[in-house]
């Protein structure tokens, strides 16, 4: 990516696609958008069809700059800073799906295991959507900051715990940090490195892992962490006309009642509630329990508060829910949360079936999910260009959507004579079908709206990839615990040599439940039981990955068509 293109994505004026977590997808979807222009001779919105979106905007800056917003050698370092904060944010998340077996195992908590990797979602579920707004009040610099830190601290609790609880609690302060790091990184290059997150975040994890122990997988993000901060700390001096520096001429009680408040708090305890009564429910909360019905209510509660404090009263919402009146806004967003769903889900559990039933290590799983960086390379790029040359994209939206249904199926028919190359190449068919799906929806958003409405309609799309992020791991969690316990209690039971007593028996029914390492120290005879009880429990949650991709690629059907015009129109200000 050329390093104009980052310098604009800096001053703010170019990026309408402001989502790194997107990675290639926000790349194509936004380069896309700035070639095609709104047909203003025809109506938009809700009276008829949109056609196109924004011409770009090129900052204006000295001639010696090439009018860049900054000089290129802070521009450089401004970019480097902000690419190690959006890169330490996506190995958060990645490396926690190769080890998640290995902390669960070593702690001896893998009925637990899925707070390890919620907490970190939760968090970033719940406060993502909240930056985009507060750094316009407050500033980018700022905010990135009170990031880079919250980071830090998360990290620092994960290394030194020795224990579940203190691993929780670090986990969920680093996703409030890693989460602010990702939607505040609004630089092509932040983008790039989220997409390459999939090919070097398990592998790198794994390597150390295998090599010092898990714990140094996240002391080592401390020191670059606050290296980073610093870089933006003495660097990051954004021009004085960029929106990026947040509201120019207020004191901080001034930009303090600029904040929804209300609304933001509202909308954190209704995702928080709704996510743990998802994340917890029927294993830690039971069902039936007066504290996860009053969890429940207050959940739904706040979020239908929020939702008409938003509507009603707030003059600057954090999410303008009005604009899911719009059916493909409205379609958009549940095609990402759906798919989302099922991508996270799947995603977390391979590297389970790769540990539990071939045996693998954190390194040999982390090799086997390269090809998928390579997969989201292609259908990105192939869905962009498709829709560069001929303008239309619904046609291609349902093509590629039922190859990727067609790909997370096949997952459900995994066994362990799998071929070494079926083994690498179990994410390409899905990563095609996600990153292009991400492509397509990104674009039919920003062409459904008006130039005004692109900011706020992309904070809710985003809104709704996290919540689903959340929502496909906690609830795959459930079902994978629910059928490991009832495949070992089954199988062993079954199957118990003559020689040995029911509770001994039991007691290798619990640590196989609690450690997938067991099956190595397991009785020889109940070795291969305890293997075919964890892929069982992984294909079930394959199963819940094809069911809400499925339904996301029917959400997707719902999408219109709006032509998009190839006419290019350039301006200086």
């Amino acid at each position: 990516m050329e390093v104009s293109e980052a310098s604009s994505l800096l001053d703010s004026k170019v990026n309408v696609v402001n989502d790194s977590s997107s990675a290639e997808a926000g790349i194509i979807a936004n380069n896309l958008a700035n070639e095609f222009l709104r047909d203003e001779d025809q109506q938009d919105g809700a009276g008829g069809e949109v056609y196109g979106s924004v011409a770009s905007e090129q900052a204006d800056g000295e001639d010696d700059d090439e009018g860049y917003a900054v000089p290129k050698k802070k521009l450089y370092i401004i970019a480097g800073s902000i690419f190690m904060g959006s890169y330490l944010s996506a190995l958060d998340t990645t490396v926690v799906t190769t080890l998640l077996t290995v902390i669960s195992s070593d702690l001896n908590c893998l009925p637990q295991s899925s707070w390890i990797a919620t907490s970190y979602l939760l968090s970033c579920s719940a406060f993502q959507p909240l930056f985009g707004k507060l750094s316009d009040i407050f500033g980018r610099k700022e905010l990135i900051l009170l990031c880079n830190f919250c980071f830090a601290l998360g990290c620092i609790l994960c290394g030194i715990s020795g224990s579940l609880f203190p691993l929780i609690v670090g986990r969920f302060i680093t996703g409030i940090g890693g989460g602010g790091m990702t939607s505040l990184g609004t630089v092509a290059m932040s983008d790039l490195v989220s997409l390459r997150k999939s090919a070097s975040g398990g592998v790198l994890g794994g390597l150390i892992a295998d090599r010092y122990g898990w714990k140094w997988v996240f002391i080592f993000q401390v020191p670059l962490a606050l290296i980073g901060a610093a870089l933006i700390y003495f660097f990051m001096e954004l021009p004085k006309d960029s929106p990026g520096r947040g509201l120019q001429g207020h004191d901080i009680w001034e930009k303090l009642k600029k904040v929804d408040f209300l609304g933001s708090s509202l909308l954190v305890i209704a995702l928080i509630g709704i996510l743990s009564a998802a994340s917890f429910g029927g294993s830690d909360i039971a069902y039936d329990s007066l504290f996860f019905k009053v969890l429940v209510a207050t959940s739904v509660a706040a979020l239908v508060a929020f939702c008409y404090v938003e509507a009603n009263i707030a003059e600057q919402p954090t999410l303008p829910v009005r604009l899911l009146a719009n059916r493909s806004v409205l379609a958009c967003s549940l095609a990402n949360w759906f798919f989302t769903m099922g991508t996270f889900s799947y995603f977390y559990y391979i590297p389970v079936w790769f540990s539990s039933v071939l045996g693998l290590n954190s390194t040999q799983t982390g090799l086997r999910f390269v090809p998928n960086f390579f997969s989201i390379a292609i259908g990105s790029l192939g869905s962009g260009i498709y829709m560069r040359k001929t303008g239309r994209y619904k046609n291609l939206n349902i093509c590629i959507g039922l190859v990727s249904v067609c790909g997370v199926l096949r997952l459900c028919f995994i066994n362990p004579s799998i071929s070494v190359i079926g083994q690498y190449s179990l994410t390409v068919i899905p990563g095609i079908g996600y990153s292009s799906m991400l492509t397509i929806s990104l674009l039919a958003l920003i062409s459904a709206v008006t130039p005004e409405q692109q900011a706020s309609t992309t904070s809710i799309q985003y809104a709704f990839r996290a919540t689903g992020s959340t929502l496909g791991v906690s609830i795959g969690s459930a079902i994978f615990q629910k059928k490991l316990y009832s495949n070992l209690t089954h199988n062993l039971m079954e199957n118990v040599p003559i020689d040995v007593d029911k509770s001994t028996v039991l007691k290798i029914i619990s640590k196989a439940f609690r450690s997938s390492e067991y099956v190595d120290k397991a009785p020889e005879w109940s070795k291969a039981l305890i293997r075919d009880s964890y892929s069982n429990a992984c294909i079930a949650t394959f199963w819940w990955s094809f069911i809400t991709i499925t339904v996301g690629y029917l959400s997707g059907c719902f999408i219109r068509e709006y032509k998009l015009h190839a006419t290019m129109k350039r301006t200086n200000e």
